[in-house]
């Protein structure tokens, strides 16, 4: 008999009736049953054939949940961890003990036979108790039991002695459902299925014990949330969510093996079960190219609909729910996780949950643009006949001036519900392929806005593809002159800087403005100035190959610029404080000081890097927010404009960075050598 063949078949044997195995009746004390560690729990997708091992710690307590709940006996190890190992499992409505597994994102079912997914609508695992196995791989459950429990009868007659006279041959045997065992020694057992000659060896429990520290530990949650286009996709966010989870995932355990522990990425599903408008945009919507207006429905219409200030609310208060049912779940399911929360937004979920953690309203800007009005209002209307109406608009600011400053949070804890707030603080937000610039630009947003005392967040990280026609910056928000310092560039997942730390790295200046600033110096005059100017091209033209230009590349030449050429160095390069006290010998000694303390003062000033000159007296970033990944070949083209908004999920450079920033082990020796060295 074909041996695969063979396994497979007793994975999965006939449904020929059962019959009872000889077993020998004695008194004797019970054979030991086989142990928890020994026995390996296995699970695969319904429509799969091979089976998966649980990790060690799932394994073990699947074992010992099913040995307490069939009545059966636990070895002093169990018993030793039983403890441990209920600490963290919770119940459900009908008391029924939950036990969570593969990574707390499933639970079992009571009979033992699969797991269901705990957070997100999914097809359950097969789950498979693994006793004996043929080749690797578990038997099947009842015919394992049949085999388990004709060998502790065999094992029973070898101790005592006691052969009845059918097993009074060297050869015991047993006859199950799917064929016949034969035990020609206590650890050689084969296996005749019905109907074939050649025999399988079989195993009494896995040739690995499952280890109680084989578990990843949860460090930190990261809520997944999507932005347009699933109202029609239930199952699409939960999808994606994966992918992100898999590389993140892979990068730690290929490139930081060291750290045990691993994120948790849960999806938030908003959109499918929100209904806005009562289906009235698909009856107004024109029948011709339906099925082009239909796709702009399901996506377009999302960003109208939270531009409106009446579908906004129910919006927000959709997302705000299930985020904290996400995280109740969460919790429930892993009692003891103390660790940090993150938001992982794409697209318009970025800009919901920003406004959600900045506890955002819309009715704000409608304060302040009545409030203008009514400054205004008193400062053109002084006459006689309008004195009512100025008396009215004062009281009317007057009580507004008060709601602000006596009110505990003011005007804004009325607008904002206990419907709109988390249950949890947040650490970090990362918005990718976000349009939150170009929103908190329609709103007159500034940079107190961007990062206000009331926001519920530690740091944001703004992560784009240059590409992407849906993505803009932050970090001008605070000093226009950003638009020449280039967003931090993500190293390639496979370059060892990437492993290091981001944080120390320095402010590189866009290629197209440094040619400007070498014009402007070479100039001679003001109208050779002009000429440059025009030359050059306005401050706003972005070469493209400043998008796509190796890292090295830029930080050389920018240094370059300033220690070398000195392209953009305050007061004249030609003269040095020597001549400058040569040419004023004649002058007091008070003069000469005060002169050349400011030609020093110009030579340090010379000496500063040059994207600190760039920014001037602006304010600065408290950290770097605008994070750019690098196009692939393939990408370099308008093409990529159709695709870029979408690719994020399966980006190994995001999932590199990602594990990067959450990864607590960072290696510092790493991120000094290569600092030092580039």
């Amino acid at each position: 008999m074909d041996s695969g063949k063979a396994v497979r078949n007793l994975q999965n044997p006939g449904s020929t009736s059962s019959i009872p195995p000889k077993i020998v009746n004695s008194s004797e004390k019970p054979i030991d049953p086989i142990s928890v560690e020994s026995v390996r729990w296995h699970y695969r997708d319904l429509n799969e054939k091979r089976w998966l091992k649980f990790r060690g710690r799932d394994s073990i307590k699947l074992e010992i949940m099913y040995r307490r709940k069939k009545n059966l006996e636990l070895d002093d190890y169990a018993k030793s961890i039983e403890k441990e190992c209920f600490g963290e499992t919770n119940m459900d409505d009908s008391g029924e003990v939950i036990l969570s597994v593969l990574n707390g994102e499933y639970k079992t079912n009571s009979t033992f036979t699969r797991v269901e997914s705990i957070y997100f609508k999914k097809e359950p695992k097969e789950i498979r108790r693994g006793c004996w196995f043929a080749a690797g791989f578990p038997m099947n459950s009842k015919l394992s039991e049949q085999i388990e429990e004709g060998h502790c009868s065999y094992v029973k007659i070898k101790l005592y002695g006691k052969m009845t006279e059918e097993s009074s041959s060297n050869q015991y045997s047993v006859q199950t459902c799917a064929g016949e065992a034969q035990w020609k020694a206590p650890n050689k057992v084969m296996f005749y299925e019905r109907g074939e000659r050649k025999a399988v060896r079989l195993h009494r429990g896995f040739y690995q014990k499952a280890d109680w520290e084989d578990e990843n530990e949860v460090a930190d949650l990261v809520l997944v949330v999507h932005g347009i286009g699933h109202q029609n996709k239930k199952h699409l966010i939960a999808e994606n969510t994966k992918k992100v989870r898999d590389n993140v995932v892979s990068a730690m355990e290929k490139f930081f093996p060291d750290e045990k522990s691993r994120p948790m990425f849960l999806p938030v599903q908003w959109r499918c079960s929100l209904v806005l408008d009562g289906g009235l945009t698909d009856n107004i919507t024109i029948p011709k190219m339906s099925s082009m207006r239909a796709s702009l429905n399901s996506t377009a219409m999302d960003v109208m609909y939270y531009q409106s200030p009446l579908f906004r609310t129910e919006i927000v208060r959709e997302v705000v729910a299930q985020l904290n049912r996400t995280y109740k779940l969460f919790k429930a399911n892993n009692p003891q996780f103390n660790g940090h929360v993150h938001i992982f937004g794409h697209s318009l979920g970025s800009v919901i949950c920003y406004d959600v953690l900045t506890q955002y309203s819309p009715l704000m800007l409608y304060d302040k643009y009545v409030t203008k009005s009514i400054d205004e209002y008193l400062e053109k209307n002084d006459s006689e006949h309008t004195k009512e109406a100025r008396k009215a608009m004062e009281a009317m600011k007057l009580a507004r001036e008060q709601l602000r400053e006596h009110m505990d949070g003011g005007i804004n804890k009325l607008l904002v519900t206990n419907d709109e707030q988390l249950n949890f603080k947040v650490k970090y937000l990362f918005a990718v392929g976000s349009p939150l610039g170009v929103f908190l630009t329609m709103r007159g947003g500034v940079s107190a806005d961007l990062l206000s005392k009331a926001t519920n967040v530690e740091r944001i990280f703004n992560i784009f593809h240059p590409y992407d026609p849906v993505a803009y910056r932050l970090e001008p928000f605070f000093t226009p002159e950003y638009k020449h310092i280039r967003p931090i560039k993500l190293f390639s997942h496979s370059d060892l800087r990437a492993r290091a730390s981001y944080a120390d790295l320095p402010m590189v200046v866009y290629k197209h403005y440094l040619k400007k600033l070498k014009n402007q110096k070479t100039s001679k005059n003001e109208n050779d100035d002009k000429a440059a100017d025009a030359n050059s091209g306005s401050d706003d033209e972005i070469d493209e190959e400043d998008e796509c230009d190796s890292e090295e590349d830029d930080l050389y030449e920018s240094q370059k610029v300033v220690v070398k050429k000195g392209w953009f160095s305050f007061g004249s390069s030609n003269n040095s404080p020597k001549k400058t006290q040569s040419s004023a010998g004649l002058q007091s000694q008070g003069q000469a000081t005060s002169t050349e303390q400011i030609e020093v003062g110009k030579e340090v000033e010379a000496e500063l890097p040059l994207a600190e000159k760039i920014l001037g007296s602006g304010v600065r970033v408290p950290h770097r927010i605008d994070f750019q990944l690098r196009p692939a070949f393939i990408e370099k083209s308008y093409y990529a404009v159709l695709t870029t908004h979408s690719a994020y999920w399966s980006n190994e450079d995001l999932a590199m960075f990602l594990a990067n920033v959450l990864n607590v082990g960072i290696c510092s020796f790493l991120a000094r050598f290569f600092l030092a060295r580039f």
